[in-house]
């Protein structure tokens, strides 16, 4: 049983690890020619760490580390494909340290969308484009 267990773990860590693997070379989607602010080998370095990953595998939802002036995150998102991150319009909130985000579905058009909260309360839903 514990082999079996241990087994199951290696396993889910090692998907784990795979699915946070980040293009080396990102570029910026607001500006052509430019790299992006969060690139492969930052995550869970002092620049970003790895929110999430929607659930088709193709797009990576990251957050930079708040800074000691403003407790909230700020957010992007990177498009594994085409190789490429944007910004999440969103000014970070009132510096409470308590805005969350993830990956989710639209309930009317199944489109994949960036939820940010603060508690149950929805501040922003953000739609990913496809094709940075």
């Amino acid at each position: 049983m514990f082999k079996m267990f241990t087994a199951v773990s290696a396993v889910v860590l090692s998907f784990t690890a795979s699915a946070a693997q980040l293009p080396e070379q990102l570029m910026d989607k607001d500006n052509p020619g430019e790299s992006y602010w969060c690139q492969g080998n930052d995550i869970n370095s002092s620049v970003c760490s790895l929110t999430g990953v929607s659930d088709d595998h193709k797009f990576a939802l990251i957050q930079d580390w708040p800074g000691t002036a403003c407790a909230d995150n700020n957010f992007g998102v990177i498009d594994l494909v085409h190789e490429t991150g944007i910004n999440v319009p969103y000014d970070g909130g009132d510096c409470q340290g308590d805005v969350r985000a993830g990956f989710v579905r639209g309930p009317k058009d199944n489109g994949l969308y960036v939820k940010i909260v603060r508690g149950s309360k929805t501040l922003l839903m953000y739609k990913v484009k496809t094709g940075y």
